[in-house]
């Protein structure tokens, strides 16, 4: 099973990794909205490593699940 198959299982199936998720979303869609509107580099900084931090919790759980169900 594929990452992105297991990244849709947790979404569906566990509050925290959904909640992370979609945190992460909202890191990607206001990183467009600050590219755009390119004012504050130290926002767009700090944005990034929110974004990078949450998908590293992700593959954290990802991971988790696979050695759990043995993918």
């Amino acid at each position: 099973m594929n990452d992105e198959k297991i990244k849709e299982i947790l979404i569906e199936k566990d509050d925290k990794f959904k909640k992370l998720f979609l945190e992460h979303q909202e890191c990607e869609e206001k990183l467009s909205y600050l590219y755009d509107d390119y004012t504050n580099e130290n926002e767009i900084k700090e944005v990034k490593k929110r974004k990078l931090f949450l998908k590293d919790l992700m593959q954290k759980y990802i991971s988790e699940y696979k050695s759990k169900n043995r993918f």
